[in-house]
């Protein structure tokens, strides 16, 4: 009787050792980026589009978790995952700036452990407005929306095209145009001049460095009577430290 008591305890307690041991808990989350863009899209001065980021965290190497949190600097509301149903978590920004993502890895008995990742969202603006003599100023803010760092710097990329009048035949003349980086207070900050010929593009690429305040890019129809076309590609930019 007592060999057999003996022999169920041996047995319990070799089934239960899994349970009560006290296994590390090993947190090793990877991003799959951590310098991603937004995009805004414009046609004729109407934003058409909104383009998020989408960032996906890899939980793969954590040890002994039950569950996985990433917790994100903006405000929003945690984002949580089961081990037993996935290693992989994924967040997508909609704003331009630097956001603190802290994950974390919980084991069964409550115990955690989190590691923060820096995640940098820039943002490219893409302007496209058709045959116009009055062309409407591109409105850009690079101040981030939920706080945090500053971006480093404004790059710009503008093209003026002045299309044939009549197709393949001319007809049409050349058009000056003054691109301006305009401040809150109608100061201009930088300024290029050019003559855009009839059947030619003209081109304008600036870095600004002021991220501090709202501003415009504006392309000013100085003198002619084509219709042209705008293009501009601008990007506010969050470099990564050195």
């Amino acid at each position: 009787m007592h060999r057999s008591l003996l022999l169920v305890f041996v047995l319990l307690s070799t089934s239960l050792a899994g349970c009560v041991s006290d296994e590390p808990l090993v947190l090793e989350v990877t991003a799959s980026e951590t310098e991603v863009v937004v995009v805004e899209s414009y046609q004729n001065g109407v934003l058409v589009e909104n383009t998020g980021a989408t960032v996906t965290f890899d939980f793969s190497r954590t040890a002994s978790a039950v569950t996985y949190t990433l917790d994100v600097s903006d405000g929003r509301e945690a984002v949580e995952g089961l081990a037993e149903e996935g290693s992989l978590l994924n967040l997508t920004f909609e704003a331009h700036g630097v956001y603190n993502v802290t994950a974390t890895a919980i084991d069964a008995k409550g115990r955690q452990t989190s590691q923060d990742i820096a995640v940098r969202v820039n943002l490219r603006i893409e302007w496209e407005e058709e045959g116009t003599q009055d062309p409407t100023a591109l409105a850009f803010d690079p101040l981030p929306q939920h706080g945090g760092a500053m971006a480093d710097y404004v790059t710009v990329e503008s093209v003026v095209s002045n299309p044939d009048l009549i197709e393949n035949l001319g007809g049409g003349r050349e058009v000056d145009v003054t691109w301006r980086i305009v401040d809150p207070l109608g100061g201009t900050c930088q300024q290029h001049s050019d003559v855009v010929h009839e059947g030619e593009s003209a081109a304008w690429n600036s870095i600004y460095f002021n991220t501090y305040e709202t501003h415009e890019l504006d392309v000013a129809y100085d003198n002619g009577q084509d219709e042209i076309d705008v293009r501009h590609t601008l990007l506010v930019v969050y470099e990564a430290p050195a």
